[in-house]
């Protein structure tokens, strides 16, 4: 899948959603399960971690580093 960029507002309200969430998690599977509820995903890319979609795997925005700890 391809990243399609969005716009910054829409990008850090996402963020600010599933941002209790990525505190939350114990393990990497923990935080699939936290984000899927949530309707979000995670793929490791070349360009790093990348927060998609479900079901489809849309890439969103890179996760912030900080964030993405597993």
């Amino acid at each position: 899948m391809t990243y399609h960029p969005c716009d910054p507002f829409t990008i850090s309200r996402v963020l600010e959603l599933i941002k209790p969430e990525l505190l939350k998690a114990a393990s990497g599977e923990d935080l699939n399960q936290r984000l899927a509820r949530l309707g979000f995903g995670f793929r490791d890319t070349a360009k790093g971690r990348m927060l998609t979609t479900l079901p489809h795997g849309v890439e969103i925005t890179p996760m912030p580093a900080m964030l993405s700890r597993f």
